[in-house]
C-alpha cells in the first residue's frame, strides 16, 4: 500500500514521518526529492532546460537556484509550468520505490508512505493515487507557534503561508484518517493505530 502523509504548515507532518523511520518504515520526502531529481533526472533536466533556458543549470550541471527563482518568482504561470514538470517527475519516482520494494519484498504488508504538504492543492493525490490518505492535524495557534520558532518567522509572515495553502480543516475533510497532534492524544497510540488498520 502506499499512503501519503499531508497537514498544514507546523501540523508536525516532519514528527509523524521521523516516527514511522525509526519503526523502520520508509517514508518518501517529496519535497527534498524534487529538488534532488531536478539534478539527477536527465528528462526532468531537459524539460526544465527547454521551459526555461540553458542557463537554468551551470557548467558543472548544478541547478542555477538563482536563475530559478527568478524566473518564477512573481509568475504564477511560470510556477505552474514548473510544477507540471517536477511533479509528475515525483510521482514516477515514488512508483519506482514502490515497485522496486515489491520486487524484493513480494508479499501484501509492503508499505510505503510519502509526505506531501500541498498533496491537495497541487493534485499530487491525482498522480500518486495512494490508498490511503492520512492528515496530521493540530490547532491553529499551536501550529503558529510551532513554525515561528522552527523558522524564526514573524507571525504575519507564517499566517501569510497558511492562507496560502488549504485549510487544515478542508485537509481533514479529504483525508481518509486523521492524525491529532495536539499534545492531548498520543501520537505513538494513533501510528499504532493506523498500522495495525492497514496490517490486518
Amino acid at each position: 500500500m502506499i499512503i501519503a502523509l499531508t497537514g498544514g504548515i507546523g501540523s508536525g507532518k516532519s514528527v509523524v514521518s521521523e516516527l514511522l523511520r525509526v519503526m523502520g518504515y520508509i517514508v518518501y520526502d517529496c519535497d527534498a526529492n524534487a529538488k534532488l531529481l531536478m539534478h539527477s533526472d536527465s528528462e526532468l533536466r531537459n524539460r526544465l532546460t527547454t521551459l526555461f533556458g540553458t542557463e537554468t543549470y551551470n557548467a558543472d550541471g548544478a541547478l542555477n537556484k538563482q536563475h530559478l527563482s527568478a524566473a518564477i518568482f512573481g509568475n504564477a504561470e511560470a510556477l505552474n509550468k514548473m510544477n507540471n514538470l517536477v511533479h509528475p517527475a515525483v510521482a514516477r519516482d515514488i512508483t519506482k520505490l514502490y515497485r522496486e520494494m515489491n520486487a524484493k519484498v513480494g508479499d501484501k504488508n509492503v508499505l510505503l508512505f510519502f509526505e506531501s504538504a500541498i498533496l491537495f492543492e497541487s493534485h499530487f493525490d491525482e498522480l500518486v493515487k495512494p490508498d490511503i490518505v492520512v492528515s496530521v492535524s493540530a490547532p491553529f495557534e499551536m501550529r503558529l507557534a510551532r513554525a515561528t520558532t522552527r523558522d524564526h518567522a514573524s507571525r504575519q509572515q507564517i499566517i501569510r503561508r497558511i492562507e496560502n495553502q488549504m485549510s487544515q480543516e478542508k485537509k481533514d475533510e479529504r483525508a481518509d484518517i486523521v492524525i491529532y497532534n495536539d499534545e492531548k492524544n498520543s501520537i505513538i497510540h494513533q501510528i499504532d493505530k493506523l498500522l495495525s488498520s492497514i496490517l490486518q
